[in-house]
């Protein structure tokens, strides 16, 4: 029987892994290429969160909207300075994808010097730190829960609602769709893929940027946290289809809940497998799913699987 602590702990972190996945996918779809630096952009919501709360006082939670801002501008910047040139230049997408590993190490650097900066400032550490201490508890149905569970979970549910009006209800969510399908037809009948572009690199950041602010509530983060996330959220996305939206945040759930219930599994008799093997769940898994179903299981014809075993 598993406790209601792990399945707790692997809604949150497949919260999050949600969040990032999507990001991810929404850069993916634009360009076409892997973005290495997406996982840096966690980092930066990490630190937007601290030095709040060391600066202002803020509580972590009260910096969400900082982080969503900060890292979407952080994004969007890469993307009008690196990644825009380079694809008006026709760039094959290895030349974008050495672009974007670029930019991870100046960011993840960056947030090194960043981290270095305010230690020197605050006279206190600013590597591996936690926000665990500033979490609450909430009593549900006599079960006692982590505050960031819900909250988590809540901005997941909040963002899947608002993602699904925005590309299916509104003008320039329409307009986004065409243009990351057909972008020569789009900008034939007068859609601004270029603004599209931006705003879909913009939100990517800002997702990752919102999963940073509570990734410090479930374990120790330095400016090397982003480097740790980043392919475990290569995993979500690919599993979930690189080419769908709803199909990232899904393999953000699958992708969480293996790697938490996993380990819970494994570190038992009699495997007693160490805790400090948990990532190496998602990296196989990664490796499953590109020699399985490189598409990801939305690409896959499951009434057809279906039938097959039923007969």
């Amino acid at each position: 029987m598993v406790p209601v602590e792990v399945i707790i702990d692997a809604i949150t972190f497949s919260n999050l892994l949600a969040l990032l996945a999507l990001g991810l996918t929404l850069t993916y779809l634009t360009l076409k290429v892997p973005n290495f630096a997406h996982g840096d952009l966690v980092a930066a919501g990490v630190y937007v969160a601290f030095s709040l709360h060391k600066l202002c006082g803020l509580h972590p939670y009260l910096a969400i909207p900082a982080a969503f801002l900060i890292c979407g501008i952080i994004s969007l910047i890469s993307y009008l300075l690196v990644y825009r040139p380079l694809w008006r230049r026709g760039a094959s997408i290895v030349t974008l994808m050495i672009a974007s590993i670029a930019v991870e190490i100046v960011l993840r650097s960056g947030l090194h010097i960043y981290a270095d900066a305010l230690s020197s400032h605050l006279k206190t550490f600013t590597r591996g730190f936690s926000f665990a201490w500033l979490d609450r508890s909430v009593e549900v149905c006599g079960r006692t829960l982590a505050f960031v569970a819900i909250a988590s979970t809540c901005t997941l549910i909040a963002v899947t609602v608002s993602m699904y009006l925005f590309l299916s209800k509104t003008r320039f969510g329409t307009a986004m769709r065409a243009a990351i399908e057909n972008p020569s037809l789009a900008s034939s009948l007068g859609i601004n893929v270029d603004l599209v572009y931006a705003v879909s690199w913009f939100l990517a950041g800002a997702l990752a940027g919102v999963a940073g602010v509570f990734l410090p509530f479930r374990m120790p983060s330095d400016p090397e946290v982003g480097w740790e996330m980043l392919l475990r959220t290569f995993t979500a996305s690919i599993l979930g289809g690189l080419e769908s939206l709803m199909g990232a945040i899904l393999g953000g759930l699958i992708t969480g809940f293996a790697e938490v219930l996993g380990i819970y599994v494994l570190s038992k008799p009699p495997v007693s497998l160490s805790t400090a093997y948990r990532p190496a769940i998602s990296y196989a898994l990664f490796i499953i799913v590109l020699l399985v179903a490189p598409g990801g299981i939305t690409s896959l014809d499951w009434r057809r699987l279906l039938r097959g075993r039923r007969k």
